[in-house]
């Protein structure tokens, strides 16, 4: 007679709750659902398929967590193993192997890291008829992606023919774009690459991989034309799951939770790498490998005075191991301290910020204006995200106030909760005035005493504000007035702004002809390329929106050929 039992319990995953069902059949585990959780969709849908696998095929809780997600599949591992135990389920776990193994490998190219830039490199390389192994020192893929957005720019590309047909744009045009708004600060060279060759590599891989793009909801005013694509599902992690299922399906090989630790070389040529996983070393023997390998964000002690007094939003896990395993190759890296800041972000644990782009953009489109504490407007509300982070950093402790009526908060919620948070943190945000980060609600003077800004000024400035949207001219900051909305209704809604950064922006220095690392003395590293985050410079030290995706497919399309390249002649030399 069967015992069957669904067990239900709860977890305190990163974002919230996380409510589980164990599937019980006389003594064994038949499944592990996830029934809620407010989870990053990307990652936590990779780690709990790993993590259910490795539940039933051992028959227990008492199994690894997961590289990346330490803190979450520990919680969900401890809080599964006591619900069973307390229904009197006596399981029969299975024993596993856990003595060490030394494992050898060999491929044409090793790409390190899975991320935007390494799974186009692998797949690259795979198409043009090599043997690739790439290594992910997480559980799971798509690194500091997969909590971006999808969106990218596609320049001299037949999908962007087909989206933007009237539309007249040119990689010069995109090189113009980049140069004006790093301020000079970018490297022709870099730039030059990327903006002639993104044509053919988002043409490539949404071939390689079926990736339907369409026009992206928001074309930002950095881009001087309307370029601007994105997936359907708006995602990154649609990129990953995509490309990295299209690129197994094709004979490549993933090895995840696998950290790098070494490098091979031999006559200052780079020959292969040495990783650690669960009870195993694997070292590989490659004739070349790409290191796409990200940033350093999450790293204190990389971190430089620039970023001092800004929210990191990043994923924990940008912790630039390259630079500890490539040590004894002297390679040459500039710009360290150069990140990434944006605006639109809100502080939800000390430090710690989340984006609210889409929101923040829809709120301006519609009329919010930014103040500062002392209920000041700030910044012209529809000019560039540059001038927005420029002017929160100038505030006393580096924050504004994004202040808005009920019809415009209504559609500011609804992208808040499509685009990473939940209607129960909000909630929570409003229910708690008294702790970061500020989500208030109620009259002018109510919601200027709650978020701690100067009522009486706050009130000139809506009535100014007022007066000038009637007139359709806001001499004070000069805003469009297509942007000159009169605030409706007596409850105004105040959300805090601050600004946060992820991406580091200096980084190795490469060989532009080749995509090949230089070291301290300029010289090609034989052997070894890069792409995506770990090369800095292409973008300069303000990269435009959309286009650090474009680095890392346009980068990650040119590593893979350039490895694929190296191996073919590789192969020609040693047959001769």
């Amino acid at each position: 007679m069967s015992n069957e039992q669904q067990i239900t319990g709860q977890a305190n995953g990163h974002n919230g709750i996380i409510n589980y069902e164990v599937d019980v059949s006389n003594d064994h585990i038949d499944d592990f659902k996830v029934l809620k959780h407010s989870e990053t969709p990307g990652i936590f849908n990779q780690v709990v398929d790993t993590l259910k696998q490795n539940i039933i095929t051992n028959q227990s809780f008492d199994v690894d967590t997961i590289s990346g997600a330490t803190v979450m599949t520990k919680a969900l591992l401890t809080s599964a193993k006591s619900a069973v135990n307390a229904a009197a389920v006596k399981l029969h776990s299975v024993p596993t192997n856990t003595e060490h193994q030394d494992v050898e490998l060999t491929a044409d190219v090793a790409v390190i890291g899975g991320g935007e830039a390494g799974l186009v490199a692998a797949s690259r390389a795979l198409s043009l008829g090599h043997k690739v192994i790439l290594v992910e020192k997480n559980g799971y893929l798509g690194g500091a992606t997969i909590l971006n957005g999808s969106n990218v720019t596609a320049t001299g590309s037949k999908v962007a023919a087909r989206i933007f047909p009237e539309q007249q744009d040119s990689p010069e045009q995109l090189l113009n774009d980049v140069t004006k708004e790093s301020r000079n600060t970018n490297l022709p060279e870099l730039t030059k690459l990327m903006v002639n060759n993104i044509g053919s590599a988002i043409d490539f891989i949404s071939d390689y991989a079926d990736l339907e793009y369409q026009k992206a909801q928001t074309q930002t005013p950095e881009h001087s034309v309307e370029r601007q694509i994105e997936l359907t599902s708006a995602s990154s992690f649609e990129f990953i799951k995509k490309v990295s299922a299209a690129f197994k399906q094709n004979g490549g090989q993933i090895l995840l939770d696998a950290r790098v630790e070494n490098i091979l070389t031999d006559n200052d040529r780079v020959t292969g790498l040495v990783a650690e996983a669960k009870n195993k070393t694997i070292t590989i023997h490659a004739q070349a490998v790409v290191l796409a390998a990200g940033g350093y964000g999450a790293n204190q002690k990389m971190r430089g005075t620039e970023s001092e007094g800004i929210d990191y939003y990043g994923p924990m896990t940008s912790t630039g191991d390259a630079y500890s395993f490539n040590d004894k190759l002297s390679l040459k890296s500039h710009d360290l301290g150069w990140y990434k800041v944006y605006p639109h972000g809100v502080e939800v644990e000390p430090g710690i910020a989340k984006l609210t782009t889409y929101a923040s953009k829809k709120a301006t489109d519609m009329g919010a204006i930014y103040v500062n504490n002392r209920g000041q407007r700030i910044v012209n509300e529809s000019d560039v995200y540059a001038k927005f982070r420029d002017a929160i950093l100038d505030q006393p402790g580096k924050v504004a106030f994004m202040v808005m009526d009920e019809r415009t908060w209504k559609e500011v919620y609804a992208l808040l909760v499509l685009h990473d948070f939940t209607a129960a943190e909000i909630k929570g945000y409003f229910d708690n005035p008294d702790k970061k980060p500020v989500f208030v609600k109620g009259g002018l003077r109510e919601v200027a005493q709650a978020a701690g800004i100067n009522s009486d000024q706050l009130v000139k400035t809506v009535q100014r504000y007022q007066e000038q949207a009637e007139t359709g001219e806001d001499p004070d900051f000069g805003r469009d007035a297509q942007y000159l909305h009169q605030f409706y209704g007596e409850t105004f809604y105040v959300v805090e702004q601050r600004d946060r950064f992820a991406t580091t922006l200096g980084g190795y220095s490469i060989d532009p002809s080749t995509m090949q690392l230089k070291n301290t003395d300029d010289q090609d590293v034989t052997g070894y390329y890069a792409a995506g985050e770990i090369v800095g410079g292409a973008n300069g030290h303000d990269s435009m929106p959309s286009m650090m995706n474009t680095w890392g497919i346009s980068s990650g399309y040119l590593a893979g050929l350039y490895a694929s390249q190296a191996v073919e002649a590789a192969k020609t030399a040693s047959a001769n």
